[in-house]
């Protein structure tokens, strides 16, 4: 009877095999991960995008900047306007309103009328919006937010009105910018400051500074590690586009691997003349100043 002569992997050839694995791996690896932070700064470039445009048309439909909801909440008024404190939503409800005493918060996507997961950026955290709370409750409020001033109201002296037509407003158009909580957005390396109606923040892969749920929030942010320094133009981006701060730095995204992420947030932002005019309508022509 012949004998069957069988042969297995030898222990070099079992090394080899494990070897050329190893070099497929520290090959396509990098590369995966790439592709996976690309896809992420994608998402929240696209959530960002989403963000601004559902806010515009918010202004466009009730004449006023959305407040911004009050991160960690629990009840059925979670992601409303920041301006809904009880648990039942007021009856009708409110669309414009004060929060200058908390003009930094989540974006208020129910209100929005966009889903939860629009808020949040590619890396899975809250991102932040903060508003000049002048804008979210102008007195008195108008439709469409354009209004000029009529005949009537020049006559009547209503609403500051002292010419008809284009060129003077009422509304959110006439209204002032707040005196604190003022938003300002820097651009480092000699790029100047501007002034902003509304910004959105992603805080980037690191997620330094921003909301997260109530049991696991430190106050209202994320600590930071202690090679961030305080604000400045050069160092301690993310801490300053965090923790209340009405100054925000807008720079190109700097990663140093050997001492952490130093700056990896991503920002939007639009003063009150290009909410106004981004689906088309005339823009306020508003003078951005000081008080």
């Amino acid at each position: 009877m012949a004998r069957r002569s069988c042969s297995g992997f030898t222990l070099v050839e079992m090394a080899v095999v494990v070897v050329i694995m190893g070099l497929v791996m520290m090959t396509v690896l990098p590369a995966l991960n790439t592709v996976r932070s690309a896809n992420q700064l994608s998402l929240t470039q696209s959530n960002l995008r989403s963000l601004m445009l559902a806010t515009a048309a918010y202004v466009q439909a009730n004449g006023c900047l959305p407040c911004p909801a009050v991160p960690g909440g629990t009840n059925k008024n979670f992601g409303r306007v920041g301006y809904y404190t009880g648990e039942d939503t007021p009856s009708p409800p409110i669309a414009c309103g004060d929060c200058s005493s908390a003009p930094q918060g989540i974006p208020p996507f129910a209100s929005l009328g966009i889903p939860a997961s629009t808020a949040h950026d590619g890396w899975g955290h809250w991102i932040t919006m903060r508003v000049d709370p002048a804008l979210t409750n102008p007195d008195p409020v108008f439709v469409p937010p354009t209004a000029s001033c009529t005949a009537d109201d020049v006559s009547m002296g209503r609403y500051g009105c002292t010419v008809v037509g284009i060129g003077s407003y009422k509304g959110l158009c006439k209204a002032g910018l707040s005196a604190a909580n003022r938003v300002v957005v820097t651009t480092p390396k000699g790029g100047g400051s501007q002034e902003a109606a509304v910004i959105f923040v992603s805080h980037g892969q690191a997620g330094y500074g921003s909301y997260v749920a109530t049991p696991k929030k430190v106050g209202d942010s994320l600590s930071f590690p202690t090679t961030y320094a305080a604000c400045s133009p050069t160092s301690g981006f993310a801490r300053c586009n965090a923790d209340n701060n009405a100054q925000f730095y807008d720079a190109a995204i700097v990663i140093d691997n050997s001492s952490k992420y130093t700056y990896d947030d991503v920002l939007a932002y639009a003063d009150r003349n290009t909410l106004v005019s981004m689906f088309g309508n005339g823009a306020c022509n508003t003078t951005w100043s000081s008080p």
